[in-house]
C-alpha cells in the first residue's frame, strides 16, 4: 500500500503548490488546485469571446498589475501606458516564455528571433539584421520591392475588377515576397497555390492558441492525454509541413550555392556553416525562416484588412483619402517621399494601427530574475502580458470605438504622434520590421485607393469589426469589390 501513500503525498503537494502564490504577488481571481484560473478564463470567454477583453475586465477589478495562475504558469497582466513603457524598457523583463506552445515551433528549444532571449536572441538578431542589410533591408531599394509587389496586386485587382473577392488574405503573398526575396532570393506569383497553402498553415497556427500560451503551455502534460483537444496534434502537423517547405528551399540553396557570390540571407548563413563558423545550426536556420515568414505576414496583412473594413464602413474617410491622393500624387504611382505631405493618409494608417491592434497583448515577456513592479513582487519565470489593446482602445481616448483619423492631425494640419500609441512595442524587443511595416501599409493603401473605389458586394452584409481571437487578431471573412477609378 506504499504506493497509495506516495500518490497521496504527491497530490497534497501538487494541490498546495498550485494554490500557493508568492508573497506580495499581484492580486487576481481566486485560483483552483492544478488548474489555477484556467476554468475562470474558460467561463469568462463564454461571455466576452476574446482573451484580451477578459484580461481588460478583470484588470478593472484587480488593478493595472494583475496576477494569475494558469496551470503551471505564473502570469501577470500589465495595463496602462506608464507600466507598459516601464516593463518594455527594463532589461529584467526582456525574456520570452518557456511554454510548450512557443517552443513547439522551434524544436522545443529557444531559438530564432521572436521567442528566444539572452545570448541566443542577441546573436540571432545581430546576425540576421546584418545579413538582411547586405541585401537592402532598411534601404531605398526596399521601396522598389514594395512597389513591385503592389503593382502585381493592382494588376490582379484589375483582372478581377467588379467581382467579389475574399479580402482576408489578399495581401499575404505580396507581403511575403517583399521580405522573401532578401531571405530566399525568390518571389511567388500572387496566385501560387503552394504559398497560399502555407499562408493557410500560418493562419491556423495563429488561431490554435493565444499569447498566454493556452493549455499547451499551462497544462503541457495534457498532450499525452487529449492531444487533439488542446491543439497539440494540429500544431505538430502545421510545423511539420512548414519545416518541410523550409527544407526544400534550403536543399535548393545547398545544391547551387556559390561561396564567393551569396544571393540571399540563406546563402550567407549556409556558407558560414560550410566554413565551420558555427554561426547557426540547421534548426536555428529553420526557426529564423519561420520567424521572418510569420511575423510580417500576420500583422501587416491583418492590419491592412482591418483598414479596408473601416474604409468600407466609413465612405467619407475613403473619399477624403482619395481626394488627398489625387491632390498630392495625381495619376503617377505613389512613393514613400509623398508621405511627408499626405497628412490625412498617415492619420488613417495610425488610426488603423490604434483601433485594430492586431497584437492585442503584444508578444509576451518573461521575468529573467526576481523583480519588483509597482508595489508587487514578480518571480523569475513569470510570463508578462502587456495590454496593448486596452492602451489603444481605453476610455482615455475620445470615442475609442469610432474610426476617426482626425485624432492624429494637429490644428495646423500636421501628423500628431501620440506617445500612447505603441503598435510595434518599445525597448530592446521593439519590432525590427517596424520601418518596413509602416512603408508597406502606406504603399499598399495609396496604390489600391488611387486606382479603385472599394465597396461591399450587392446583397452582402457589412463586414464586422469584431475580431477573431488568436495569437494575433484577424478579421472575420468578408468579400469586397474593387471598382476601377480610371
Amino acid at each position: 500500500m506504499m504506493w497509495i501513500l506516495f500518490v497521496t503525498i504527491f497530490i497534497v503537494l501538487l494541490t498546495y503548490w498550485s494554490f500557493k502564490k508568492p508573497k506580495n504577488y499581484p492580486p487576481g481571481p481566486i485560483s483552483l488546485p492544478i488548474f489555477g484560473n484556467l476554468l475562470s478564463v474558460w467561463i469568462a470567454l463564454k461571455t466576452y469571446k476574446l482573451h484580451h477583453v477578459v484580461w481588460k475586465k478583470w484588470s478593472e477589478k484587480y488593478g493595472n498589475i494583475m496576477g494569475l495562475k494558469l496551470g503551471v504558469l505564473d502570469v501577470v497582466v500589465v495595463t496602462g501606458k506608464d507600466l507598459i513603457i516601464e516593463v518594455s524598457n527594463r532589461e529584467e523583463f526582456d525574456g520570452r516564455p518557456d511554454g510548450l506552445a512557443f517552443l513547439m515551433r522551434s524544436f522545443e528549444k529557444k531559438l530564432g528571433l521572436v521567442f528566444s532571449d539572452g545570448k541566443i536572441w542577441n546573436k540571432s538578431r545581430k546576425t540576421v539584421v546584418k545579413c538582411l542589410r547586405n541585401f537592402g533591408f532598411g534601404s531605398r531599394s526596399m521601396e522598389y520591392q514594395i512597389i513591385e509587389e503592389c503593382n502585381a496586386l493592382v494588376d490582379y485587382l484589375v483582372e478581377t475588377a467588379g467581382q467579389p473577392i475574399k479580402a482576408n488574405h489578399m495581401f499575404n503573398v505580396p507581403i511575403i515576397n517583399i521580405l522573401w526575396k532578401l531571405v530566399a532570393g525568390k518571389r511567388y506569383d500572387i496566385k501560387d497555390e503552394r504559398l497560399e497553402q502555407l499562408c493557410t498553415l500560418v493562419y491556423r497556427s495563429f488561431k490554435t492558441n493565444n499569447m498566454s500560451g493556452g493549455p499547451l503551455s499551462s497544462l503541457p502534460f495534457l498532450r499525452y492525454v487529449i492531444p487533439d483537444t488542446i491543439g497539440y496534434t494540429e500544431a505538430k502537423m502545421i510545423h511539420r509541413e512548414l519545416n518541410a517547405f523550409f527544407s526544400e528551399i534550403i536543399a535548393e540553396h545547398k545544391a547551387t550555392v556559390d561561396p564567393k557570390n551569396p544571393r540571399d540571407v540563406i546563402d550567407i548563413l549556409l556558407i558560414d556553416m560550410m566554413q565551420n563558423k558555427e554561426i547557426f545550426t540547421m534548426e536555428e536556420l529553420h526557426v529564423i525562416m519561420l520567424d521572418l515568414l510569420e511575423a510580417g505576414v500576420e500583422t501587416v496583412n491583418n492590419t491592412t484588412v482591418f483598414m479596408l473594413i473601416h474604409l468600407l464602413l466609413n465612405p467619407d474617410v475613403q473619399a477624403k483619402l482619395q481626394k488627398e491622393i489625387d491632390a498630392e500624387v495625381g495619376t503617377r504611382k505613389p512613393i514613400l517621399d509623398d508621405r511627408s505631405r499626405m497628412v490625412y493618409t498617415e492619420a488613417v494608417i495610425l488610426e488603423a494601427l490604434r483601433i485594430s491592434t492586431v497584437a492585442a497583448m503584444g508578444i509576451p515577456h518573461k521575468a529573467m530574475e526576481d523583480a519588483k513592479l509597482g508595489d508587487y513582487f514578480i518571480p523569475k519565470g513569470t510570463v508578462i502580458l502587456l495590454s496593448a489593446y486596452e492602451l489603444h482602445n481605453g476610455d482615455h481616448w475620445k470615442e475609442p470605438t469610432v474610426f476617426r483619423p482626425e485624432r492624429f492631425i494637429t490644428s495646423d494640419n500636421k501628423v500628431r504622434h501620440e506617445d500612447g500609441l505603441l503598435p510595434f512595442g518599445l525597448g530592446k524587443r521593439r519590432c525590427m520590421g517596424e520601418g518596413l511595416a509602416r512603408s508597406e501599409l502606406f504603399i499598399f493603401l495609396t496604390h489600391v485607393l488611387q486606382r479603385f473605389n472599394i465597396k461591399v458586394p450587392d446583397g452582402d452584409p457589412l463586414p464586422s469589426t469584431e475580431p477573431v481571437d488568436g495569437i494575433t487578431l484577424s478579421a472575420k471573412d468578408f468579400n469586397i469589390v474593387f471598382e476601377p477609378r480610371f
